[in-house]
């Protein structure tokens, strides 16, 4: 594949609606989804982030692309046509600030390469594995998955290792932080110490299970094969008593 006739606008689009068709969580029972996409936020948050950046820099690359491949076009198309020395005149004068125009366009790809990949990974893992996870926009054809399975135990796990880490925990710890602060008549630095860096840390730390938990648990089960092997089960069952 040419890297300089991907179209990146395409790929992130093609991205972003695989991952809000919600495959994982039509999967799940109704309230198991939206506490699942609730407690997936902040990666939520991050690949928005990524989002808009990359569709900044995809249309800037669009910008300065297009008209570097009509002219491109253009010089080839013509230089075809020309004598040999005429063709070595038109050669001489037009490839050398063509050349500048894609090194120009390839430092870009060099920039855009990798948000693509971070737009991926994050949309991947809140999707819980909602498409076939690729890095790079050479390789992503078909990125559609099947899901006919049914999750019930994996989101409930999940479910309650966040609240554990997002409000259990941070709540006791919060209250115990309160009460020291307190002791100290500083109780109203709280707000700013507590939330402004100490709940930062539990958030940063159930991400990393959020993304764990999501590679590990969710993703290698697109097809729900558990399922679809209980109802392969019950059909050579069927098939059997009604023989």
């Amino acid at each position: 594949m040419n890297l300089f006739e991907i179209n990146f606008l395409d790929k992130m689009s093609a991205l972003l609606k695989e991952a809000f068709k919600f495959k994982k969580y039509k999967a799940m029972h109704p309230a198991f989804a939206v506490f699942v996409g609730l407690f997936m936020l902040p990666v939520v948050v991050a690949s928005f982030a990524v989002t808009v950046i990359l569709a900044v820099l995809s249309f800037i690359y669009e910008i300065v692309a297009t008209p570097v491949r009509y002219i491109h076009g253009i010089v080839n198309k013509e230089g075809k046509q020309l004598m040999h020395a005429t063709q070595f005149i038109v050669y001489l004068i037009s490839w050398p600030l063509i050349f500048v125009a894609y090194a120009v366009i390839a430092l870009m790809l060099i920039v855009i390469f990798p948000i693509y990949a971070l737009l991926s990974f994050c949309l991947y893992v809140w999707s819980l594995g909602g498409f076939k996870f690729h890095l790079f926009p050479s390789f992503a054809g078909d990125i559609s998955i099947e899901v006919n399975g049914q999750y019930r135990i994996l989101p409930a796990i999940f479910i309650a290792v966040s609240s554990i880490v997002l409000l259990i925990v941070p709540f006791v710890d919060g209250v115990l932080y309160y009460v020291e602060l307190y002791k100290y008549y500083l109780e109203g630095e709280f707000v700013s110490t507590f939330f402004g860096g100490v709940y930062l840390g539990y958030i940063a730390i159930h991400t990393a299970i959020a993304v764990l938990y999501s590679l590990i648990a969710f993703a290698p089960n697109p097809k729900g094969q558990k399922c679809v092997e209980e109802a392969a089960v019950e059909e050579q069952e069927a098939a059997s008593v009604e023989a």
